[in-house]
This record gives structure tokens, C-alpha cells and sequence, in this order.
């Protein structure tokens, strides 16, 4: 029996368009953070220190700015976030790990809240007046769900706005998702090239992106800066720049 499956060679016109429509950089300034590893002791997890972010960021330029940080956790950039940045409202996309941010919350000395749910359905984060930078570190890649996801960052933006943003990524150098599903959890993953987050970014409507090549080298992760570029449609989690497979009729 036949899944289905077809593999096949992009063609070089998709790459050809890439550039032209796309601004991509690769930053090789020095970035502080050449851990082989996410995980230390005290932290399970923390996709990129906090001194690092002071290195990428224009801090005097981003300070008073609206913040929003998905998948706080462990706190560990929001109470970076708070003392370095001091956000006129500091906004928190997560699951109702409340646990975990019970640990930190009480440390926080900028206006703050938090939404919690999928981020893909936080209507909620609609209506809150537009954030001027985002971060999004260390969560793309845990989710199949990669267009819906950054499309609902790019629509809570402001346009110009940045998105600091983190994901592993598989090495390949073509435009791959890398597809983890992990029987004893039910969890599915989708791990994406530097290609695949490239085309990803340019659908959604962040066409400038900036990657720091430094950044854990030799390792699978990945560090990019993204500016928003396009506004979405509604009900589109596509720019108008990306043409449809199938044309309407």
C-alpha cells in the first residue's frame, strides 16, 4: 500500500524569488552564549542567556516599548525584559503553567498580564493595542502549527515592529520540516531548515530578517531578528506576496 508521499527537487526559481523579495543578513557579530547545550542545573531549559539579549537589542532605543514574550516559563528574559527594558506593559502568552510563574511574577516591576492559552486562538491578544517587539524564543519548533503561529505574532505587531525569535533547526540546506512525534506523549514536533524558516518568515510578513551566525555554533540552534514588513489580510495567515497554490476559480 502507498502513502502517497512524493519527493521532489524545489525549483530554483522559488530560491531566485526568496532574495529578491526577501532582505536576509547573516550577522556574524560575536553573541555571548556558546553553551553546547539549553539546559543547566538550575534552569531545564533556557534557549539564550539573558546577557545575550543585551548584545542584539538596541536597549536605549527599545526601552519604554510594548513588550510581548511567548513562553515565559522559567522567567529567566521576562525579568530581564522588565529591569533592562522597562516596558510601558510587559504582556505574556503561555499555557497555564501558573507553577512556574508564580515563582517569578512578584520580581516584575513594569505593568503586566498574562494570556493564557493557544496562541493561535488568543483573541484576546487582538485587542490590546499593538506590541513594538516580540520575543519568541525556543517555541516555534514544538508545534507543528508554524504559519498560524507567526502569523498571530505578526497581526499583535505593530508594522515595523521586531520579533526576536529562537528555533532549532535541522541542517538540510533546502526548504525542509523535519516532522518528531513522540509515541509515549502523543506530542508532534516540526523542526524546521534555515531555508523552510526563511520561506516561513516571508509568508507571514516578516521579509526582513537578520540571522546572528555566531550564536551556539556547531550546535542546531538558530537566532534571528525579524522585522514585520506586511500586514495580513483578514482571516489570511498569508501575505499577499505569497501566490496560491491552487487559484480560485
Amino acid at each position: 500500500m502507498r502513502l502517497g508521499l512524493q519527493v521532489y527537487e524545489p525549483s530554483s526559481e522559488n530560491v531566485v524569488l526568496l532574495d529578491e523579495l526577501t532582505e536576509y543578513v547573516e550577522d556574524g557579530r560575536p553573541v555571548p552564549d556558546e553553551r553546547p547545550t539549553t539546559a543547566t542545573d538550575d534552569v531545564p531549559d533556557l534557549t539564550l542567556l539573558p546577557e545575550a539579549l543585551g548584545e542584539l537589542l538596541d536597549v536605549s532605543g527599545w526601552r519604554g516599548a510594548r513588550v510581548l514574550e511567548v513562553g515565559p516559563k522559567y522567567g529567566v528574559h521576562s525579568l530581564w525584559i522588565d529591569h533592562e527594558l522597562e516596558p510601558t506593559e510587559l504582556v505574556f502568552s503561555d499555557f497555564p503553567d501558573r507553577h512556574l510563574h508564580e515563582k517569578w511574577v512578584g520580581e516584575l516591576r513594569s505593568p503586566h498580564r498574562f494570556v493564557y492559552g493557544d496562541l493561535r486562538e488568543a483573541r484576546e491578544l487582538l485587542e490590546l493595542e499593538p506590541f513594538d517587539l516580540v520575543f519568541f524564543l525556543g517555541v516555534l519548533y514544538h508545534s507543528i502549527h508554524h504559519l498560524p503561529l507567526l502569523a498571530m505574532l505578526n497581526r499583535v505587531t505593530r508594522p515595523g515592529g521586531a520579533m526576536l525569535f529562537e528555533t532549532t533547526v535541522d541542517s538540510r540546506p533546502d526548504a525542509v520540516l523535519r516532522l518528531r512525534w513522540q509515541p509515549e506523549s502523543g506530542k508532534a514536533k516540526a523542526v524546521p531548515s534555515i531555508q523552510a524558516v526563511r520561506l516561513e518568515l516571508a509568508w507571514t510578513g516578516w521579509r526582513k530578517v537578520r540571522r546572528f551566525t555566531s550564536y551556539r555554533p556547531g550546535s542546531s540552534e538558530a537566532l534571528f531578528l525579524c522585522e514585520k514588513t506586511d500586514e495580513l489580510g483578514d482571516g489570511a495567515d498569508l501575505a499577499d506576496v505569497v501566490a496560491p497554490h491552487r487559484p480560485a476559480v
